[in-house]
């Protein structure tokens, strides 16, 4: 029989039901602290926005936080029933004892690597189990003090602590609605698909930092891509395609999701799609309509989930992707919230990556190591020969249109590993000499591989029903003020012809629409490839030079500087029109005009823009989308 001094009283239920969610205000807050203060998707956002995050972000971890502890209680209370002991009293603790041990677990993790290079990350075998039995002496130690704690008949919950918990979760609720209440509708992302009858597989191939005066169906001297080549008789071969990015994180999005990098604020890491951006994007669409999709690239860069592509992806890198776990949202609340949902699965992630590590269950994913590259053809962890092995046994088993999208990064500058030693077998080892040599064997290998592909497809009799892009995502040394190849070949191997006029990579995502005849939507700024009517005259604007530090030292990691207002990042953006670029330094404000060589169809002299009309269309592009100019970078009337 239960005494009285045994059993909970409501006071105890009240008291740890308080501290519970305390914590897990203070979990936040100290996660919260931790991105903000270094660069993170955070960086673009103002500081009502960051705050705002915060406090919505606890709703979900709260509503958890009270299951955990009502279901305890529940069963807590019946088994006290059933066995006439005080169960309930050992167990509504265990969900502040969680609480407080991931939070002392992460705070000690971080603090061991930043300073001393050591973490979970960096265990393994025995030492891992060591560092999980430390996780679990913590965790029995804050168990025990809590149950001493609260063994405390007079224990009652503090006026403090229960008005500190009504105001925030009143601003957490108040900040939620508010949010929602202001959001556009859910028609800015959604696309009609229901009029479309056409399944067309999709296929984006992209090898990194290649130029199309390397490949030789683009008239290179010798031949590097025989299967390109072959492809390239029966497709749209674009001569003079633009990259809208010198940097892979910003060309890949913009591709993707058909907007300008600078209307997007994604160029390079750590910035992430927000907001509406986050849902408005070529796989979303695609998988929306029924298409599995599949992308094999590279973490961190340009990996869609870690740049926030919020239901786009079934499969990328090596995981699958679990994005419908929002799903029961409303439309409207779940793009509202899609910072909050972001932050939320960022840090469920960083536990959920040491736990699985220390149990021996899944290796966590270290991205400082993962893009330190290797040997055997290896960057950034994994090689391609690794990707494309995945991507065929996709195809082999796909039974639903899908789309793919693969990025290879061997041909990845500046030092190559070539597998073919067509050009480079002479030379001993890599020099800056004979570096190009190197290269082109890795433009070889990348070839190689994309015929795999082709093969796969034709194999699995596909091939005629699927729509083939082929592009880079800048030129050589992370540049855009030369060409870059672009072959699209349609289903059906309709529309063969050469196209001299400019093009860009955020023409990609609206020509897949067009071709699967779904409407394009308003928020796309590229327009298709197969719309006949080309203003040679069109400009591109792109992002160049950057600013960016490397992580941890001298790591491969990289991350922008200042990657929120002004500017952004950006160190220089340029415009091209026709077979003239205009460079603007934001730095210093100096702009520099640069001729295309060999451009398919050059426009004549007097209808190309002079330099201060090529400084007024940069300043214009970039203030329209929220960049502050420096001063002297907004200033027409000066000549550089």
């Amino acid at each position: 029989m239960i005494t009285p001094s045994q059993t909970p009283t409501p006071r105890l239920y009240a008291r740890t039901l308080i501290d519970a969610t305390l914590s897990v205000y203070c979990y936040i807050l100290l996660e919260w602290m931790f991105f903000v203060t270094k660069p993170s998707f955070f960086s673009v956002l103002n500081w009502p926005d960051r705050v705002s995050i915060a406090l919505t972000t606890a709703l979900p971890s709260l509503a958890l936080a009270i299951t955990a502890w009502f279901l305890l209680a529940v069963i807590g209370r019946a088994l006290s029933m059933v066995t006439s002991r005080p169960i309930a009293k050992f167990l509504l603790p265990v969900p502040l004892t969680i609480v407080l041990t991931v939070l002392v677990t992460l705070l000690i993790d971080n603090f061991a690597y930043t300073v001393f290079g050591f973490g979970i990350v960096s265990t393994s075998g025995a030492l891992s189990i060591l560092y999980l039995a430390c996780i679990i002496a913590v965790a029995l130690l804050i168990y025990r003090k809590l149950l001493r704690r609260y063994s405390d008949p007079r224990l009652t919950p503090s006026r403090a602590s229960s008005a500190s918990l009504l105001v925030l979760t009143v601003l957490s609720c108040g900040c939620a609605l508010y949010s929602t209440y202001t959001s556009s509708g859910v028609s800015q992302v959604a696309v009609d698909s229901s009029s479309s009858k056409l399944r067309f597989n999709v296929l984006l191939f992209a090898s990194d930092g290649i130029q199309s005066e390397y490949i030789s169906g683009y008239g290179f001297r010798e031949q590097t891509t025989p299967h390109l080549d072959a492809m390239m008789t029966d497709s749209m071969v674009f001569e003079a395609a633009i990259s809208n990015s010198g940097r892979t994180t910003g060309s890949t999005v913009a591709m993707l999701n058909g907007k300008y990098p600078t209307t997007t604020k994604v160029i390079f890491p750590p910035q992430t799609l927000i907001g509406l951006d986050a849902f408005q994007h070529l796989p979303g669409i695609l998988r929306a309509s029924g298409y599995r999709v599949f992308q094999e690239t590279v973490r961190y860069y340009a990996d869609g989930p870690d740049l926030n592509m919020q239901g786009g992806f079934d499969y990328a890198n090596q995981r699958t992707v679990a994005e419908d776990s929002w799903n029961w949202m409303p439309g409207r609340v779940r793009l509202a919230q899609a910072q909050s949902i972001h932050f939320y699965d960022q840090m469920k992630q960083r536990v959920v990556e040491r736990a699985l590590h220390l149990a021996g269950l899944q290796p966590m994913n270290r991205a400082f190591k993962a893009v330190t590259g290797g040997s055997n053809a290896r960057v950034y962890g994994r090689s391609d020969r690794d990707r494309i092995d995945s991507a065929v046994s996709f195809i082999r088993k796909s039974k639903q249109p899908f789309l793919m999208h693969i990025h290879l990064m061997n041909t990845h500058c500046c030092s190559f590993s070539p597998v073919s030693r067509h050009f480079s077998g002479k030379h001993e080892e890599q020099t800056r000499e004979n570096r190009k040599d190197f290269f082109l064997d890795t433009v070889v290998d990348s070839d190689g591989y994309f015929g795999e592909l082709i093969d796969a497809l034709k194999a699995a009799g596909k091939y005629e029903n699927t729509l083939i892009v082929y592009s880079s995502d800048h030129t050589l040394g992370w540049r855009v003020r030369k060409t870059m190849p672009l072959v699209v070949r349609l289903p059906g191997s309709k529309g063969a012809q050469r196209i001299k006029s400019n093009v860009q990579l955020i023409d990609v995502a609206p020509t897949v629409l067009d071709v699967l005849r779904l409407p394009v939507p308003r928020w796309m700024e590229g327009i298709s490839l197969l719309d006949s009517e080309r203003d040679s005259l069109r400009p591109a604007f792109s992002v160049d030079g950057i600013a960016r530090e490397r992580v941890e030292g001298n790591k491969a990691l990289s991350q922008l500087i200042g990657a929120g207002p002004p500017v952004y990042g950006v160190k220089t953006a340029v415009v091209t029109v026709c077979q003239r670029s205009y460079s603007l330094n934001l730095v210093t404000g100096k702009l520099t005009m640069k001729t295309l060589k060999n451009h398919p169809r050059p426009c004549k002299h007097q209808d190309l823009p002079n330099m201060e009309e090529g400084r007024q269309m940069l300043v214009e592009h970039l203030t329209n989308r929220g960049f502050t100019m420096p001063s002297g970078a907004s200033d027409v009337r000066k000549r550089s």
